[in-house]
């Protein structure tokens, strides 16, 4: 009996990331890797650990003196507005300094620690960026944002107990900021505290109606809880709200072939191509869906589209196997779990569908050295290969 698609794990529908690897598991797409873009806030993809919004100027340009300053806190507000008229003009060195230059002039100076923390952000320099947060934190005009920037640096240098931490606390000094809801939601999902990561995202959405990211991983947390009508709800109103964000077609398409209509789910992976005709992953899924139903050759189109992408894609490589199987073609078949198993040494399911595949072509050594390797490696339903073996 050959392994199918759903047994050996080929299919990754979700996006566990929160990221641009959004890497195979990415099945929910959730945001879990930082990518900085000192523009207005703007969510950014992710799968592997989700999506994370690019940081921004605090403050604006001071344009009106409130108080009459002393010559020396003058000065200091002249460097930070020069800092932030350079950090919008993109010229963010020249910020950097600037923004240092009146903290020298005016040590304590909150807005200035706040935005040149926002600029060590933007160069990964996340201990440097949550030094300057500490001192912003400490000011009650700055609290909320620092804290909430705290966590977001947290996270990317993987202390997630510290960010969630900083999250609730940004939640305590602002109640309204959606997105401090939303990102403790992506660590409680990484954590797979599913229905915990579902009350943070409802929420983010009450505050936010039109979080689109919030409504994804939603509909991820409860797939995983294989609640598969409420996933596709959530997943429709986030495409509903931004069509363009390809993940969502992918992810809505993997929970319509789990709900079992796969007709819509390729109907989902279309549309997922369509937005982004270089995501990997809904050429692979779309391919799981058409060998679902029977569709073979059209799988293999699929499988072998989601390889030109990318190159060391094992989970594809054994998907096509398996359909070539289907069609008889068993020494294609070995090929590709081969070459699975080259980019996987530990790919147990690809050492099973290749046993199965040589079995077939009368190498019975062969098989059974596959079926044993299989094994070690923890796939199930082995036992009765391995008693041919004896």
């Amino acid at each position: 009996m050959f392994v199918n698609i759903e047994q050996n794990k080929t299919a990754h529908f979700l996006l566990l990331q929160h990221s641009n690897d959004f890497s195979d598991t990415n099945a929910i797409f959730m945001c879990t890797k930082f990518q900085f873009t000192m523009k207005k806030i703007t969510l950014l993809l992710l799968v592997t650990l989700g999506v994370f919004i690019s940081p921004e100027i605090l403050a604006q340009e001071d344009t009106v003196q409130a108080t009459i300053l002393s010559d020396v806190e003058q000065e200091a507000e002249r460097l930070y507005n020069e800092g932030i008229n350079a950090f919008k003009a993109g010229n963010h060195d020249q910020a950097l300094t600037l923004f240092t230059q009146a903290i020298e002039q005016k040590p304590g100076f909150a807005k200035a620690y706040m935005n040149r923390a926002m600029v060590y952000m933007d160069k990964s320099r996340f201990s440097e960026a949550i030094s300057d947060l500490n001192v912003a934190a400490g000011d009650d005009e700055t609290k909320a944002q620092a804290l909430f920037q705290r966590g977001r640096c947290h996270h990317q240098l993987g202390d997630a107990m510290k960010a969630e931490g900083d999250y609730t606390a940004a939640i305590s000094a602002d109640a309204s900021n959606d997105k401090a809801f939303y990102y403790r939601g992506v660590i409680k999902f990484e954590n797979k505290d599913y229905k915990g990561a579902i009350a943070d995202f409802d929420k983010a959405i009450e505050i936010n109606k039109s979080f689109a990211y919030a409504y994804n991983d939603r509909g991820s947390a409860k797939r995983m809880l294989e609640d598969y009508k409420g996933a596709i709800a959530d997943y429709q109103k986030a495409g509903m709200i931004d069509n363009s964000l390809s993940f969502v077609h992918n992810n809505l398409g993997s929970a319509f072939r789990k709900n079992g209509d796969l007709d819509k789910a390729i109907l989902a992976f279309d549309q997922a191509i369509l937005v982004d005709g270089s995501n990997y992953l809904a050429y692979n899924n779309r391919g799981s869906a058409k060998y679902d139903k029977g569709d073979y050759k059209g799988a293999i189109e699929d499988f072998t589209k989601a390889i030109e992408l990318k190159k060391d894609y094992a989970f594809a490589y054994n998907n096509r196997a398996t359909a070539r199987f289907k069609m008889e073609d068993l020494k294609g078949c070995i090929e590709d779990c081969t070459k699975a198993i080259e980019l996987d040494g530990n790919y147990a399911y690809a050492y099973l569908n290749r046993g199965n595949a040589k079995e077939l072509l009368r190498d019975d050594a062969g098989a059974c050295a596959d079926w044993k390797k299989a094994n070690e490696l923890g796939a199930s339903g082995i036992t009765s290969y391995l008693t041919n073996c004896k």
